[in-house]
């Protein structure tokens, strides 16, 4: 069997893969939230730095929010 021949036969699903790609973004997202949050009191003692951490959280939040409302908004393409 050719290689175009055995992917052919390979099935596919959009819902499959848009849901699997959000879930790996939600992950990394989430590791980004906790690695960054872990770091808050390192900067302490400096509020250019300590504003900058913060503003990384408030940016990463609002990512995961607008994927979580992507997804409802899409609901439809991300049944399977």
């Amino acid at each position: 069997m050719s290689q175009d021949q055995a992917n052919a036969q390979k099935p596919f699903s959009m819902s499959y893969v848009l849901r699997t790609t959000a879930k790996h973004m939600r992950r990394d997202i989430d590791v980004s939230i906790r690695k960054t949050f872990d770091r808050v009191a390192e900067f302490a003692d400096d509020p250019a730095k300590s504003k900058e951490v913060f503003e990384t959280l408030s940016a990463l939040h609002a990512m995961r929010k607008q994927l979580d409302d992507f997804q409802a908004a899409n609901a439809n393409i991300f049944r399977g």
